[in-house]
């Protein structure tokens, strides 16, 4: 049986389980009440099924070209999303952490690893000329994103770039894109906020010679992780599954949302622990 614990800051949620192709997830005492998803209850319904493997899945770039290179460069035996996240759960969508180590929020901390300007630049470069070229592997980051589209996470703070560790959330996501691109992507969340629902901030910033489209995570505040999660995720599909907009419809009626446009309902994230749908740029 492999196992990772899910960590937000130091308090255990739990231990998902895998055995054979089965995931699971146990929650544990400390847990609180908010559940780690709303496929994953802690009471009431018994969970979807395959959910586990799902929320996981979520996590982690929907590309297989981009997992397998991930695994690769650690040396793992294979690109399943226990393996994968832990290895780079440390910095996740939403709250939680993932890892093998019981004792993480408890390690030694290690100094966050600034990216300079120019290292900046050579990432947004190697991900348009390489669009599995997610991570600088001389810092050797343990974050993940979901989604199709290459991109990075880092933290700003004190006027600095740096690498998000389990201590350091990241505060931003960067990916490259073109005047063009981004036009037309600050256009639909412009448009997102006309409707009233909350969208993240992104904006068109120049490191050098290269572009980014860099935003503002909606899943943190403060500089601090808070707890979230996507559509998929809370319905129990994994990337790529169809969402049916009913269900969607449904979701947002048990939470009492504003229910979006209907050409918003695949995009769409909304924070369990608040009462907003939250819109984030395409990925």
């Amino acid at each position: 049986m492999r196992e990772l614990y899910a960590f937000a800051g130091r308090r255990r949620l739990g231990t998902f389980r895998q055995v054979g192709d089965w995931i699971d997830f146990v929650y544990a005492e400390t847990a609180g009440p908010t559940p780690i998803s709303l496929s994953l209850p802690r009471t009431g319904p018994a969970a979807t099924p395959g959910a586990a493997r799902a929320w996981l899945d979520n996590l982690l770039p929907a590309r297989e070209d981009v997992r397998r290179r991930w695994a690769r460069e650690r040396g793992l035996p294979d690109t399943e999303p226990m393996t994968l996240l832990a290895s780079y759960g440390d910095d996740l969508p939403g709250a939680v952490s993932l890892t093998a180590d019981p004792d993480l929020p408890w390690r030694r901390a290690p100094q966050p690893v600034e990216a300079p300007l120019a290292d900046i630049a050579t990432r947004l470069a190697a991900l348009r000329n390489q669009p599995t070229s997610w991570l600088d592997q001389r810092a050797r980051p343990r974050f993940s994103l979901g989604g199709h589209h290459g991109k990075f996470a880092l933290r700003r703070a004190s006027g600095q770039w740096l690498w998000p560790t389990y201590e350091h959330p990241s505060t931003h996501i960067l990916r490259p894109t073109t005047p063009e691109d981004a036009s037309a992507v600050i256009a639909d969340l412009d448009r997102s906020r006309s409707d009233a629902i909350p969208a993240t901030r992104t904006e068109l910033i120049n490191f050098g010679a290269q572009t980014a489209l860099v935003s503002e995570r909606w899943d943190r505040l403060g500089g601090q992780r808070i707890h979230a999660e996507t559509i998929r995720q809370a319905l129990g599909r994994r990337p790529g599954e169809e969402v049916d907009p009913g269900g969607v419809r449904d979701l947002f009626l048990r939470l009492g949302l504003r229910l979006p446009p209907a050409g918003d309902l695949g995009r769409i994230a909304f924070l369990l622990a608040g009462d907003r749908a939250v819109v984030a740029p395409r990925r």
